[in-house]
């Protein structure tokens, strides 16, 4: 749905405009007509403009959104090519991700997830807007947190282009360009072609110390390179002067690494991701205006997983064709000890026989229209729906779980005849879906300002999220062992029910121009309820039985928790521009997120940090050609829970520190308290400043922190294979970092055209 080409419907400003704008503009960027209705109705929203991504050089989405956003925390590691974008203490499937409008919500192929916001190149953004508090109601589901919708750069019937190029540590090579240009003389047909490539060997991600014995041997202590490749062809019809047609097609392929230190010996992945989409919009007079808009999306993924093959036989293993004393003949392994092979896993392997591919087909489309009936009263009213199809290979045997939602939506905003500045939406929607009978979910906004620099806003909404067919479907294996006969590690749990979330939003604003300076504060809270937070039985398994050899194995699936996931915190935010030379903003977020009870009742989610800050400081030349840069993100506690006890943890939960429905220990480590600080210089040249220099340092301080945190056990270990401990020893498992990366430089030169 391509809500960021709306405009509104009567050419009448709004009574709040200005104080709107000023908020909207608090990073200096150009607000969208969606972000500027959404502002006035009581949403907290933050825009980034494109040239300030420009100035960070960051590498990749998330690397600027996590020094830039306010409120956004990074899931996984961006520089082992995955990650999810989250909002005010939410998880992944919470903060829905869109690009012009397409969701690139991941729906979960049977073989593994696919990273929808790894796809998103910075070179082509023109905007992020940030929309705090529920927001499914025009977005769709999975908006229950907020939506962060990329708003890329787009032909205007001009000639203009850019072009640059980037190297940097760890080998890093990026090459991007655009170029837009009429093709009829007046102007109203219009193209732009844009293409990027970046081609990376990645810092390091794991301790080498840390990885089980045989991976290690077997390969696993590798490099992680990550190469993506993006091209697009963007095209603008003007109709007539008040309606314009515009297309788009974007093919993303990505190759990257996903080994870890407990397992695999070698995992590359591969991701191919087209979307297509299209939007019409109409505006005919002062009164209506209406917008049509389609995508279509079909990313595939192809993940090789290859493992060590380890001698489980008391009196070693004999290997044929082997160098020995005498020459070529029978070498026998010890039991414990890599034989020297490796074997892939089901669907993980190579060659066209082993390999198959996983996916999905997305199809949406949405008709809106926004309708104002006087001064005292606006309405917009919408149909929208989106199908999804799985696309994996026959052989994942995927059960038929092609969905289609049809949503139908009203919104309606009156003026107060006596308080005709204060803006007020009442909005719901009812989803009709093959996945369940109905969902209704509502939505309300009210922003007032008060004593001329001062406003007070609030948003609450409700949302939802369908399971992902990995949840209801999966069968992933292991490869058969003779300890291990099914096979199976985690399976998947068809009996699932959609999450329900629902969020508050509220703050007071502060807003004063003084000269050429202008200062914006506001101070915010929320609160969030999840309920049947969808979760897995990691750590506390169900069992199996094999229906051929009888053979009972612990296997691990997904179940809608009991307990609801409550969420709350508060924001602090402070932007201050003086003049055109000095800009400073500071944003502060502090959440608990929790369930309301059981063993973990209380503690803080994983990967959830208990607080962070960032901030930004700009300095530029009076001849405005030389410009720095400081990004600081400071990041407070955050925790892991699993595993055996780790050097500097801390036991969970428990009278005897274990959980009371887990049944093995639990423990907490903590990897946040870090300061990471990225900085810049940029030098522009040429008559208008069209050329570009930049200097760039990453992790200026040369921060030891982690991402991340996981845990491994020691299945492929050479003691555990001897039978020296079993997989209840506090010696099976062990944790380890998703390491940040380390002080780094690069140089970038672009030029605009």
């Amino acid at each position: 749905m391509a809500l960021a080409q709306v405009n509104t419907a009567s050419d009448t400003p709004k009574p709040t405009t200005e104080t709107v704008v000023v908020t909207a503009e608090r990073n200096r960027a150009p607000a969208t007509n969606v972000a500027q209705e959404l502002a006035i109705y009581g949403t907290d929203v933050q825009v980034i403009s494109g040239a300030t991504i420009e100035q960070s050089g960051a590498i990749n989405f998330a690397e600027a959104v996590q020094f830039l956003v306010k409120g956004v925390n990074v899931g996984y590691s961006p520089d082992e090519g995955e990650y999810t974008i989250r909002l005010d203490g939410g998880g992944d499937r919470d903060t829905l991700v869109t690009l012009d409008g397409v969701p690139l919500y991941d729906r979960g192929p049977v073989l593994e997830n696919i990273w929808g916001a790894t796809t998103i190149d910075n070179h082509i953004v023109e905007n992020i807007e940030v929309f705090r508090g529920g927001n499914s109601l025009y977005f769709g589901s999975n908006g229950g947190i907020g939506v962060v919708n990329v708003v890329t750069k787009k032909p205007d019937g001009t000639v203009k282009g850019d072009f640059g190029v980037s190297y940097g540590a760890f080998n890093t090579r990026e090459l991007w360009g655009n170029y837009s240009f009429p093709i009829d003389a007046e102007g109203n047909h219009s193209l732009m072609v844009y293409g990027s490539l970046l081609a990376t060997d990645g810092p390091r991600i794991y301790d080498p110390n840390l990885f089980t014995d045989n991976v290690a041997l077997s390969g696993g202590i590798q490099e992680y390179p990550l190469n993506k490749n993006n091209i697009g062809v963007k095209y603008l019809w003007k109709i007539n002067e008040s309606t314009e047609f515009r297309a788009n097609a974007i093919y993303t392929e990505s190759w990257f690494q996903d080994a870890f230190p407990s397992g695999e010996s070698y995992s590359p992945n591969t991701l191919r991701y087209p979307i297509i989409d299209a939007s019409l919009t109409h505006k005919a007079g002062d009164k209506l205006l209406i917008e049509a808009s389609a995508y279509y999306s079909n990313p595939l993924l192809w993940n090789a997983e290859l493992y060590p093959v380890v001698c489980r036989i008391a009196a070693g293993c004999p290997i044929a064709n082997q160098a020995t004393a005498a020459g070529v003949g029978t070498r026998t392994v010890p039991r414990g000890a890599w034989t020297g092979a490796v074997e892939p896993a089901f669907a993980h392997g190579f060659g066209t026989t082993n390999q198959f591919k996983s996916g999905f087909v997305e199809i949406g489309g949405t008709v809106r229209a926004t309708y104002k009936f006087n001064e005292y009263l606006e309405v917009v009213g919408g149909v929208q729906y989106v199908s999804y199809k799985d696309d994996s290979d026959a052989r994942f045997a995927v059960p038929n779980n092609d969905t289609a939602t049809t949503g139908v939506f009203v919104d309606v905003h009156p003026t107060l005849p006596f308080s005709p500045k204060t803006g007020i939406s009442l909005a719901v929607r009812t989803d009709f879906s093959d996945a369940f009978d109905s969902k209704t979910i509502w939505k309300f906004g009210i922003k007032h300002p008060f004593m001329d620099n001062f406003y007070v806003r609030a948003n609450g909404g409700t949302s939802y999220s369908l399971p992902q067919t990995n949840e209801l479907f999966i069968n992933n294996p292991r490869p058969p062992t003779a300890v291990n006969e099914t096979g199976f590690t985690t399976i998947g749990n068809p009996d699932l029910l959609p999450e329900e979330t629902e969020t508050f939003n509220t703050a007071i604003g502060y807003t004063h121009e003084f000269g050429q300076s202008v200062l914006f504060m506001e101070l915010g809270g929320f609160k969030t309820e999840v309920t049947n937070r969808i979760s897995t039985t990691s750590g506390r398994p169900i069992i199996v039985t094999n229906p051929i050899t009888g053979l009972q194995t612990p296997v691990d699936t997904f179940f809608n928790n009991n307990f609801v996931n409550e969420i709350q915190g508060w924001t602090a935010e402070v932007d201050l521009k003086i003049g055109e030379q000095w800009a400073f903003n500071v944003g502060y977020t502090n959440q608990d997120s929790a369930l309301s009870s059981g063993s973990r009742g209380g503690l803080q989610l994983n990967e959830t940090p208990e607080w962070f800050a960032t901030a930004s400081l700009n300095w530029t030349s009076e001849d405005k050609r030389l410009k720095v840069q400081l990004l600081p993100r400071i990041q407070g506690d955050e925790w892991s829970t699993g595993g055996p006890a780790i050097a500097g943890t801390t036991k969970a939960a428990g009278p005897d520190g274990k959980g009371a429905d887990t049944g093995v220990p639990r423990y907490r480590t903590n990897f946040g308290n870090y300061t990471v600080v990225n900085a810049s210089i940029t030098y522009l040249a040429g008559e208008n400043m069209q050329h570009r220099f930049m200097f760039r340092v990453v992790n200026l301080l040369d921060e030891d922190y982690a991402e991340r945190w996981g845990f491994g056990n020691n299945f492929y270990g050479a003691a555990f294979n001897r039978g020296e401990y079993t997989n209840t020893d506090d010696r099976y498992f062990y944790g380890y970092p998703f390491e940040g990366k380390p002080r780094s430089f690069y140089v970038t030169y672009a030029t605009k055209f």
